[in-house]
């Protein structure tokens, strides 16, 4: 039952695209078939499987629950990565794990961070997250670790987890008003971008921190309405102060690829442009 790739967390937008690019080159492994958290439960699927890649798109990513729930937040954000570290290391295979722009924040800073800022969360979600990315790197050099940015496109099998365009777009068409943070600037980040950023980098033995996010910052309302503009539709938004939710979000989070760029590789696409190019909703 062997496979090239492994996709770890494959019901997610993320894993879901790398499922669909890859096809018969990859298993998809859902929370069902392997809980990150599970040390042993890890050693025997991936000793079973034997692949050369394995790619952790798996994630406690309700940021507002991770406030409460910090045992699930820790288990899959920081444990789990820590036990596929260990494997990779012992084993010798590739691992590709992906964190967050939500390691930021704290600082303060309106400026694009890069891999050599030094990381401040704001929240719960952003800490384990940033847990994880440790574990992976201390444990495993040679693995790729990708912090991503507000995931858009493809699409998810992650029951109540739709993707953020779909939700977008859902709440719209009920005439429901879609909460966006007042003054939050961020980087949306199209699955297809990212997972073919991805394959890009790892013939090239690419290995270490790297961020990975498309080009063009946006204000949160700016994405909601361009969104739901390329649906034929006009949103109500609902401001909310960065305070007001359970988990604070940061004011700016923005990333810059400054490794990737190191590499003499060209920017990922605007985020307008891969929006256009088939990540809307219709």
């Amino acid at each position: 039952m062997g496979a090239e790739f492994a996709v770890v967390g494959s019901r997610g937008q993320l894993g879901q695209e790398f499922l669909r690019v890859l096809g018969r080159r990859a298993v998809g492994l859902e929370r069902r078939q392997l809980d990150v958290a599970d040390a042993e439960a890890c050693a025997r699927v991936l000793g079973e499987l034997g692949p050369r890649v394995v790619i952790n798109c798996a994630a406690f990513n309700q940021v507002d629950w991770a406030e409460t729930r910090h045992a699930a937040a820790l288990a899959a954000n920081a444990e789990g990565p820590g036990h596929l570290a260990a494997l990779a290391a012992a084993r010798g295979f590739r691992l590709v794990h992906f964190s967050t722009d939500y390691v930021f924040g704290g600082d303060g800073l309106t400026r694009p961070r890069t891999e050599n800022d030094a990381p401040a969360p704001v929240n719960f979600y952003g800490y384990s997250k940033l847990l994880g990315e440790e574990a992976v790197l201390r444990t495993c050099p040679s693995a790729l670790v990708l912090r991503v940015a507000h995931l858009y496109g493809g699409r998810s099998r992650s029951p109540g987890r739709a993707s953020l365009v779909e939700r977008f777009v859902e709440r719209a068409r009920a005439g429901e008003a879609i909460a966006v943070t007042r003054g939050q600037w961020l980087n949306p980040t199209s699955v297809r971008d990212i997972v073919a950023a991805t394959l890009r980098l790892l013939p090239m033995g690419a290995h270490g921190l790297f961020h990975l996010t498309g080009e063009g910052a946006c204000e949160a309302d700016t994405f909601a309405r361009e969104v739901c503009r390329r649906a034929g539709l006009r949103p109500k938004l609902r401001y909310v102060t960065h305070d007001e939710r359970p988990a604070r979000r940061a004011a700016h989070t923005v990333l810059a690829n400054a490794r990737w760029a190191a590499l003499g590789l060209g920017p990922l696409p605007d985020w307008r442009t891969s929006l256009a190019g088939g990540d809307a909703a219709r």
